[in-house]
């Protein structure tokens, strides 16, 4: 019996400080956080592009990560409030960083040398990072790779693709499942139909001469500015005033109906906050992230105060801005 126990104490010692080693090289405040967009988020085709859009929701704010794909560029926006992908650079990233982008667990080698000839070679594709002809670009919060044949090739049998990223400083995974991938690419790759025009006779007819037909202005009952994706304009007759009290009645019942969901989603948010009690040291590590956001956001509106500008993201520091700085969110 005592032959067995010196061997099984030594390998529970080797495993107990290997475990302690480990966790002592976490970084909390780096844990990357993974989104997986798989069978539920469907690939579409659309003008030429084969797409998948994941959504994150983010308090009030809907964060999406459309994946499009031609047959010229792989293209990765980020986008917030903005289901269709189609509007650019609608999420503020002033440091948006690509760590790495594989295809089932191994790098793209396409990225592999944006990495490794971009103006200054490094680990990661810096935002504004230049490469030659713009084979990788990473800016206003889109990221592209120019696609060659091999990348055309993997992608085509690919089950997953992924992109580690870093748009705030705290890595995030973001994995598409390609199931259902090749399904919108054929009609990406089907050829439009040849029409043959038909000769038609020429046929000789007097002209009929109509009377001008008077068209009626229209104009448009408008949301906020922040609820542009949420509520679509109402049309109406300029001169028709019923239709026009009818049209502004309706975007404000929306307006409204989008208020009480946001209300009733921050006082739920506010009651769980108050029923779960949390572990002092989850709190202290939370404020100490916490504060480390907020003076990386009163760095970056300092630079704006530079300028003599204030956006939006800054009306929370506005008391701490130098005098003659001018608020100049909409």
């Amino acid at each position: 019996m005592p032959s067995f126990r010196v061997p099984f104490i030594f390998v529970m010692g080797l495993i107990f400080i290997g475990i302690s080693s480990s966790y002592a090289g976490v970084n909390p405040f780096k844990k990357t956080v993974n989104y997986v967009f798989e069978d539920a988020y469907v690939w579409y085709f659309k003008d030429g592009e084969v797409i998948k859009s994941g959504r994150v929701s983010e308090g009030a704010n809907s964060l999406f990560y459309h994946l499009n794909i031609n047959k010229e560029r792989l293209r990765l926006r980020f986008s917030q409030n903005d289901p269709s992908g189609e509007l650019p650079n609608t999420r503020m990233l002033e440091n948006l960083v690509i760590d790495d982008v594989l295809i089932d667990s191994q790098r793209m080698a396409r990225f592999q040398w944006c990495l490794d000839n971009q103006e200054e070679p490094g680990p990661k594709l810096k935002q504004y990072a230049r490469t030659p002809n713009n084979t990788c670009v990473n800016t206003d919060g889109d990221f592209i790779i120019q696609l060659n044949a091999e990348t055309k090739e993997q992608l085509s049998t690919a089950q997953y693709v992924e992109f580690v990223v870093e748009p705030y400083g705290r890595p995030i995974r973001l994995v598409y499942g390609m199931k259902g991938f090749l399904a919108a690419v054929k009609e990406l790759e089907t050829p439009e139909p040849v029409v043959v025009a038909k000769p038609v006779a020429k046929v000789v007819t007097r002209p009929v001469v109509h009377a001008v037909k008077k068209v009626e202005k229209i104009c448009q009952a408008k949301p906020p500015a922040a609820m542009k994706s949420q509520i679509s304009n109402v049309k109406y007759p300029c001169s028709d005033a019923s239709k026009k009290a009818a049209a502004i009645k309706q975007v404000e019942n929306e307006v409204e109906k989008i208020r009480q969901k946001q209300l009733a989603e921050e006082q739920k948010k506010q009651e769980i906050r108050a029923a779960v009690k949390k572990p002092v040291a989850v709190t202290e590590r939370e404020q100490e992230w916490e504060t480390k956001q907020q003076e990386l956001w009163l760095a970056r509106c300092k630079k704006h105060w530079q300028r003599g500008a204030s956006p939006c993201y800054c009306e929370k520091f506005m008391s701490q801005a130098p005098a003659g700085v001018k608020n100049t969110c909409n």
